[in-house]
């Protein structure tokens, strides 16, 4: 027998000693599962993901091994294994007093990923959601990548619930980045009537669809649009009207919240890197001076210096109908899912059937041509060059006129909730009037240049113009910005602080989790600026500069701006920041009119064209 084996004849008592010890401990330590930790758990095994330890590696080693060091070492591992946990501790220490370097290198590498835990396979599932509740979108997405077990949490529809809740239509108080709300599109009921049936005269004149009449709404009447089964005021009282009846209507499928706001994340993406597809639609000899549009119906209607009024379909492009009447340029229109009101410079207003092509009644009383309208459920408003505005009021049976202005009336809008009449004049000012009193109640003044359009924010406008922001004028340049590189985030660390990352944020922005909703008007003057005017105080809080020329249009949502120019460009603002998002060129005239919607820019120009600017494209 070789010297070698001489340690092993010496040793030979000790399978007793072993046999003693695994015969006190083996038992204990294996006869209840629930003492088992979270690696040789069998329940928990087969739940997480296997271990980076491969231990057909170490059987192939201990084959190449010598039979005797091949049974030191199992005994060593038998007795390890059958040690109690404070005595495997004990064992440890000596073991680490005595390895070199190499050893130590060795145990951190390969400890390391053995010390990851997945705690939702040992956490309740409540208890999960909760973890995952604090991640971002982003976060989730990659955790849902994981495996089986962690991507039906990731996936969870609370927890997509709560990241919609969080940013759609509106600004999100951690990340700063707000998601388009994307209307569902309905079915596009048309109503369905004899040809020789006639219309009747006095059909009601309901609140108008589209964004540019119900931006901002609150969230219980957030962008209501009119549906075809909608009763409403009679334009004279004891005259009702009855919308057809609706198309049956099919249980409704609910699509899962991550797909919702994936779908709203690409559309806010397409904003912000500027990515649209734009489509031209021709058919006037003219300019074209009005446009709004119904993106739920895909409906557009424009009014032009050619007199006429067109109706045209968004989707295809088309010309669907076009109405005569009127002697001269039509200035402003309104339409809603029933009735189109449209004023000219004939001194006149129309009230149509723009599904049929035909005009149910003509509302005279200017002395000079109309240049705009807006009217509500209750009452119709005109603002005209004879310097004054009329009210036409449908439950009193009655007209009025507001007289303050000493220019032309370029702009009128009702706030329907607070029975008040904003309006923007060539006397360079904007009037707030009280329908109920007739009288103007406050003056604004701060413009240069003739006032072409001013719009009030709708009762529940949210926004970020504290007290303190609206007590010191905010000028904001317009250099188109870059934010393609910005992506949403929710986490609950800090933002990065670097320098590049301020440039490209909304930092500038009032702080996040400031929000108000006190009523604020925007305005667009021929002194080429854009203003906010605190209603409260009656002063200008903002003003963006960045045209070249005088601004002839606006519209407006929870997000962002939307101008059109004498320059002949449309400029997209950050509602929050101010700050010029994009410059879209494409026009060879004056600007004269913008409508927008959560995915679409509309545009109508001097030179006879209406350019739809599709923010809507897949990425």
């Amino acid at each position: 027998m070789s010297d070698k084996d001489e340690p092993l004849r010496e040793q030979q008592p000790m399978p007793d000693i072993h046999q003693s010890f695994l015969s006190r401990h083996v038992p204990a330590q294996y006869s209840n599962t629930r003492k088992l930790c979270y690696r040789h758990r069998p329940d928990l095994t087969r739940k997480r993901m296997p271990d980076s330890f491969n231990l057909e590696d170490v059987q192939r080693q201990m084959e190449s091994l010598p039979t005797s060091d091949r049974a030191a070492i199992s005994r060593i591992w038998s007795l390890f294994s059958a040690a109690p946990a404070d005595q495997r501790t004990l064992i440890l220490k000596g073991l680490l007093s005595t390895c070199c370097m190499p050893q130590l290198s060795f145990l951190y590498d390969e400890i390391k990923p053995l010390l990851r835990i997945d705690f939702s396979s040992i956490l309740p599932r409540e208890v999960s959601l909760r973890i995952f509740s604090f991640l971002d979108a982003k976060s989730l997405c990659h955790a849902a990548q994981v495996s089986q077990s962690w991507r039906s949490l990731a996936d969870d529809d609370t927890l997509w619930h709560r990241m919609c809740e969080q940013h759609i239509d509106k600004k999100c108080a951690k990340c700063g980045w707000g998601l388009p709300l994307l209307d569902k599109k309905r079915a596009n009921v048309r109503r369905k009537r004899a040809p020789d049936q006639d219309v009747e005269v006095n059909s009601p004149l309901r609140t108008a669809c589209g964004p540019s009449n119900d931006v901002g709404a609150s969230p219980s009447a957030k962008r209501a649009k009119i549906t075809a089964n909608s009763s409403v005021e009679s334009f004279e009282v004891g005259a009702l009207y009855t919308a057809p009846p609706a198309a049956d209507m099919r249980p409704m499928v609910r699509r899962p919240w991550k797909e919702v706001y994936s779908e709203r994340l690409v559309v806010e993406r397409n904003w912000r890197r500027n990515k649209y597809n734009v489509r031209v639609l021709k058919g006037h000899t003219d300019g074209v001076m009005c446009v709004q549009f119904c993106d739920s119906n895909s409906i557009v209607i424009t009014g032009s210096y050619d007199t006429t009024v067109r109706v045209w379909n968004l989707e295809t492009g088309e010309s669907i109908r076009e109405l005569t009447g009127h002697t001269r340029c039509v200035r402003a229109l309104q339409f809603d899912n029933a009735k189109l009101v449209t004023g000219s410079m004939d001194h006149t207003l129309k009230i149509w059937d723009w599904h049929a092509g035909r005009c149910i009644r003509t509302l005279e009383g200017h002395t000079g041509g109309v240049l705009s309208l807006h009217f509500d459920s209750k009452m119709l408003a005109s603002g005209s060059t004879d310097c004054s505005i009329r009210a036409w009021d449908f439950h009193a049976g009655q007209c009025y006129t507001l007289t303050g202005h000493t220019g032309w009336v370029n702009s009128v809008r009702i706030c329907s909730q607070d029975n008040l009449l904003v309006s923007g004049s060539d006397d360079s000012t904007i009037r707030l009037w009280d329908l109920q009193t007739r009288s103007c109640v406050k003056v604004f003044r701060g413009h240069v240049g003739q006032v072409q359009v001013a719009l009030p924010t709708p009762r529940g406008f949210k926004h970020r113009f504290t007290r303190e922001t609206i007590e010191q004028s905010t000028t904001n340049t317009a250099s188109p910005m870059n934010l393609s590189n910005l992506q949403p985030a929710c986490a609950t660390e800090n933002r990065p602080t670097d320098q590049s990352s301020q440039d490209e944020s909304v930092s500038a922005s009032p702080p996040l989790n400031a929000l108000s909703d006190s009523p604020l008007i925007l305005s667009g003057a021929l002194d080429n600026t854009i203003k906010f005017w605190s209603v409260d105080t009656e002063k200008c809080i903002r003003t963006l500069f960045g045209h070249v020329e005088g601004v002839w249009s606006l519209a407006f949502d929870s997000l962002r701006i939307v101008s059109g120019s004498h320059d002949r460009t449309v400029r997209v603002w950050d509602m929050e920041s101010g700050r010029c998002m994009h410059a879209l060129e494409g026009h060879n005239g004056p600007v004269t009119a913008v409508a927008l919607s959560d995915t679409k820019v509309l545009s109508a120009s001097d030179d006879g064209e209406l350019r739809v600017w599709d923010y809507g494209v897949s990425s």
